[in-house]
């Protein structure tokens, strides 16, 4: 009997311990939010670009494959903004004017002020480690995917001195607003840019604190870096239609003074986890 007493209770302890690892073995499910410097990285040809700022919303789920270490994804929404200034001249190649005469428009840019904001549903995957299931020390890092949800830019207020160069003449138009030469103030334009799917190297660290048997709170900085291009066409500055000369618009500076534009975020994130 004693023998049967103590092989039951071997069995209890048994089935106590393997009922607490499949508990730590759960999916652990996430809401979180964050924020900071969340940009488009890029270089200019001319100009000055400065950073914005962002945010990083969403949801995830966590299925770990032992004490320390699990695999995360779920989806997010990131947004990323930037602002160019320019005081340039820009070349807008092989146009056709109302005769059908070929020119070259040599734009003239004055206080030219560009606001671009962007927004990508991003959807990470990552491997999470941690140094015990209750509190303490985690990491994270893979790769996220974004896909463009918007993307549009803004100029205010900007001075567009118009020059027409004619090859054949070797000439220069330059009085003839109703034709698109001349000097044109307060110019302001918002249109949408054409924005890729972007490749995200991902990293994540901080500190877990549990709150209680069914939720945690996780706090810590995240880094995003792009490794691709964001924007690929390759367009000039200045869209002209012979129809209406004067009413001429521009593409982003993004497509026009850039040739790599990658994703870039850092900033800190709080995630509030839980178990069903």
């Amino acid at each position: 009997m004693k023998t049967i007493r103590i092989l039951n209770i071997m069995f209890i302890v048994s089935i106590l311990q393997t009922t607490a690892v499949l508990a730590q073995m759960l999916p652990e499910y996430s809401i979180y939010g964050g924020g900071g410097l969340s940009t488009l990285n890029y270089k200019l040809s001319q100009g000055e670009r400065s950073s914005g700022f962002g945010g990083d919303f969403g949801a995830g789920i966590t299925y770990f494959i032992n004490f320390q270490w699990g695999i995360h994804s779920g989806l997010g929404i990131g947004s990323y903004s930037a602002e160019v200034k320019l005081d340039c001249e820009a070349v807008t190649p092989n146009l056709v004017d109302e005769e059908g005469k070929h020119f070259d428009m040599h734009t003239t840019l004055v206080r030219y002020s560009e606001t671009q904001k962007v927004m990508y549903l991003n959807i990470p995957v990552m491997a999470q480690f941690r140094l015990n299931p209750r509190d303490g020390f985690y990491a994270m890092g893979g790769f996220k995917v974004g896909i463009p949800i918007n993307g549009k830019y803004s100029s205010k207020s900007a001075q567009f001195i118009n020059k027409g160069y004619y090859p054949d003449l070797d000439n220069y138009a330059t009085v003839q607003k109703f034709a698109g030469y001349g000097v044109f103030e307060s110019k302001n334009f918002d249109d949408k840019i054409k924005m890729d799917v972007a490749i995200m190297l991902a990293l994540e660290m901080g500190w877990k604190w549990q709150i209680n048997n069914q939720f945690s709170l996780y706090s810590g900085s995240y880094c995003d870096f792009g490794l691709n291009n964001v924007v690929k066409d390759n367009l000039p500055l200045i869209n002209y239609s012979s129809v209406d000369p004067s009413g001429f618009t521009t593409n982003s500076a993004l497509s026009t003074f850039t040739k790599k534009t990658g994703i870039m975020a850092v900033g800190v994130k709080l995630r509030l986890a839980f178990r069903l």
